[in-house]
């Protein structure tokens, strides 16, 4: 597993070694970007757009978890496997996992060429990423918002669904992380969730719910999970869970997420 995260590693640092890269190469690849989506969806699904379908999304979600387990969770990867995999309706996966087209079960294309510079769709058809191999690229949330105009950047600014600010800050420990909603004491702005994110034993900004389900704060210890590194920052999408899941909600992303590796940690 940790070989595969190293693997696309040096693929998206170095583009040029896509031309060289083996058929596993490109399936590790390909399932390393159904993890990233998967986070991407479950944080949608958990702070949508005002304007957001949320069956759709739950739509999606469920595709996105019958490519992972009929595909990407396999102990092993037969011929049968990489060349006959179907969905349960039986909607051909790809013709061939290393080098061929992937589809969602909806028959909406997922990426053209695994393992090369493609454009990445999300199974409603809107797209992702157009150059995700090449990284520092804009990425986007189901709905066509731009999450982020660099992937992987530090300093860079990321945007929740709804168009908010997450932080100016990207892969920068002790940044300003804010919630996607205004101040709760009514004052101009959003709410902060803490203006120096990540940082152990720093103040952060709890969200908790009275009996009558109205929103209050506590201001709380950055500790334990909660003290990350600038690599665990840049991979916004996985901070965001655990910023969602100060909401007190669950979320089925970690299903997508090896044993070995932290929800914060990059899909690569």
């Amino acid at each position: 597993m940790i070989a595969r995260y190293i693997t696309l590693i040096a693929v998206l640092s170095s583009p040029a070694l896509w031309a060289e890269s083996s058929g596993s190469d490109n399936f590790s690849t390909a399932c390393a970007t159904v993890e990233f989506m998967a986070k991407m969806v479950a944080v949608n699904l958990l702070v949508p757009a005002n304007n957001d379908n949320m069956a759709e999304l739950e739509g999606m979600q469920q595709e996105l978890k019958e490519l992972n387990r009929r595909v990407c969770q396999s102990v092993l990867l037969t011929r049968d496997t990489r060349y006959e995999s179907h969905y349960s309706n039986g909607t051909r996966i790809s013709r061939d996992l290393y080098d061929s087209p992937w589809y969602f079960p909806g028959g909406h294309l997922f990426l053209a060429s695994p393992g090369e510079d493609t454009t990445i769709y999300y199974p409603n058809g809107q797209v992702m990423s157009y150059h995700w191999t090449h990284g520092g690229e804009a990425v986007f949330w189901p709905n066509g918002q731009v999450a982020t105009f660099r992937l992987r950047h530090s300093y860079e600014t990321w945007y929740y669904p709804g168009g908010q600010i997450i932080t100016y800050q990207a892969g920068v420990r002790g940044g300003r992380w804010f919630y996607p909603f205004a101040r709760l004491d009514g004052r101009i702005g959003q709410e902060v969730i803490s203006s120096n994110w990540g940082d152990e034993d720093e103040d952060f900004n709890f969200l908790n719910f009275d009996t009558s389900g109205r929103p209050y704060m506590t201001r709380e210890r950055i500790r334990r999970k909660l003290s990350l590194t600038d690599d665990d920052l840049l991979d916004v999408a996985g901070v965001m869970l655990l910023i969602t899941r100060l909401y007190q909600a669950e979320d089925d992303a970690r299903q997508f997420v090896p044993a070995d590796a932290n929800i914060t940690g990059p899909a690569w």
